[in-house]
This record gives structure tokens, sequence and C-alpha cells, in this order.
């Protein structure tokens, strides 16, 4: 059984995340629904990389680690990010760019988890 559940308060940020990116859209600042979602995505994918830093802190004996729940939140956050440059025609402006943030975000979390044992 985990120490701390954290399931409701994800559930909370993401209706959170939810509810900002729809008031996006109402100010016509997002342009269509789909862009709501990409940037819902992104959003999320933000909070499980600092739910990752919450896990660090405080680790379960079973849970996920660290590392796994970190490459998830960046994973997420880069389809949301991608999708999102795609709707709004950016995609292959800044693709490389997105991909190198992402390859070294990873690249630097797997140098730390190295380092730490």
């Amino acid at each position: 059984m985990p120490k701390r559940p954290l399931g409701v308060l994800s559930l909370g940020v993401f209706i959170v995340v939810m509810a900002i990116s729809a008031s996006l859209l109402a100010t016509a600042i997002l342009h269509s629904i789909l862009e709501v979602f990409s940037l819902a995505f992104l959003l999320f994918g933000l909070w499980v990389i600092v739910l990752a830093g919450i896990r660090a802190s405080n680790p379960e004996m079973y849970g996920h680690g660290t590392f796994s729940i970190f490459s998830g939140g960046i994973l997420i956050a880069t389809l949301g990010s991608v999708s999102f440059l795609y709707l709004r025609g950016l995609l292959t402006e800044y693709l490389l760019t997105v991909l190198l943030f992402v390859i070294g975000a990873l690249i630097v979390v797997a140098g730390i988890r190295v380092w730490r044992k």
C-alpha cells in the first residue's frame, strides 16, 4: 500500500489542467479543441515530471521508480508539444528543438541515476 496515494491529487491536477486549457479556448488563445487536448497533454506531462520529483524524495518499496515516472512524463509532454506544434503548423521549425530537448533531458536523468548509485 502506498504511503501517500497521489492518484486523487493527479486527478485534481488533470481537471485543473483541462479547465485552464478550456479557458484558453474560450478566450481565443487556442483555435481548436484539438489544441486544448494537446496543451492538456503537455501540462499533465509536466505534472508527471513534478510527481517524479515528489517520489524521488519519498520512494516506495514496490512502486514505480523515479526514472520510470520521469520518462513517462517526458514522453507525455513530448506528445503534447509535438501535436500542438503540428496543429499550429510549426512542426518543421521546432521539431529538432523538441527532440533534442527530450533526448537531453533523458540523458541528464539517466546520468543522475547512475551518479547516485
